[in-house]
């Protein structure tokens, strides 16, 4: 098996569990905040299944646009974070379980996501 073929594999599986994740997410967010907040959050549920699918297919063209995607999601976990440190709910961050394994996937992703496009421009 190629290198590019189990990185897309990782990634496929590291987009459907990020999924995952973010379905309970939406689903919470629609009950308890907003069913339009938790609709946005569903759309990138939607685009995270995609990805994982340019991951496992090697759709070249779609690379560029995978990497964005994963730098967005890093940059809104982020912002996320930087949001409970202003308001002082830092118990919040750090007990959120969901928020730190959805960081260190999307950082896997981001990673991941550059190394397949390197690889193809070799």
């Amino acid at each position: 098996m190629e290198i590019k073929n189990i990185i897309g594999w990782v990634g496929m599986l590291l987009a459907t569990f990020w999924a995952g994740i973010h379905m309970l997410v939406a689903g919470a967010i629609a009950i308890n905040v907003s069913l339009l907040l938790g609709a946005f959050v569903g759309m990138f549920v939607g685009l995270s299944i995609i990805s994982g699918l340019i991951f496992l297919l090697n759709w070249r063209k779609y690379y560029l646009p995978n990497i964005i995607f994963w730098l967005i999601m890093l940059l809104t976990l982020i912002f996320g974070y930087v949001h409970y440190i202003r308001n002082g709910d830092i118990n919040a961050l750090f007990t959120n379980i969901l928020a730190g394994i959805t960081l260190i996937i999307d950082i896997i992703e981001a990673l991941l996501a550059l190394i397949i496009w390197k690889i193809d421009i070799e």
